[in-house]
């Protein structure tokens, strides 16, 4: 996903020009599909998550900040949809001693996004989306080009030059 060409299709979208919305879903679909799927594992649930992504991301058009990444912002849309839903469907036959791991899960949830924000801060926009795609989408580094259009090379050093970011940020901690 090409970031400053995301940022001028949703500029034309906030102008209220909805004919780039389609340029916009071809640009983006096949990652959000992919970040939806890795964590239901079911095409079907995953197709129906893609396009209530859209939804709430048309809905909130008006209300995007272009100085913040796009793609992030629908990857976070995305996860929290497919999260809403397991929530919704599983929250239906828990017992006491399930709802108890479901809190924890909750908590760890919360952990995982506030660790997420950080790395956010610590990353630069194409380290943190390529960060994102590899270690929480488990796509591998030849989706990841194809996803972002960018060479094989550039995805692995920026990938492993984010790791180190991290793992110094870590330290200081």
């Amino acid at each position: 996903m090409e970031e400053s060409l995301l940022k001028s299709y949703v500029t034309e979208m906030q102008k209220g020009n909805m004919e780039y919305f389609n340029a916009f879903y071809e640009e983006t679909k096949k990652a959000v599909f992919y970040n939806i799927f890795a964590l239901t594992k079911s095409h079907e649930i995953s197709e129906d998550l893609l396009h209530d992504t859209y939804v709430k991301f048309l809905k909130e058009i008006k209300n995007i900040d272009l100085n913040k990444s796009i793609g992030g912002y629908l990857m976070m849309i995305s996860k929290n949809i497919t999260l809403d839903y397991f929530k919704k469907n599983n929250r239906i036959e828990l017992n006491d001693e399930e709802n108890k791991y479901v809190e924890k899960e909750n908590k760890n949830e919360l952990d995982q996004n506030l660790l997420l924000e950080k790395i956010k801060e610590i990353l630069k926009e194409k380290e943190f989306q390529i960060f994102v795609l590899h270690a929480l989408n488990d796509l591998t580094f030849e989706e990841i080009a194809k996803i972002i259009k960018r060479p094989l090379g550039t995805v692995i050093w920026s990938y492993n030059n984010s790791i180190k970011k991290i793992k110094k940020e870590v330290e200081i901690l």
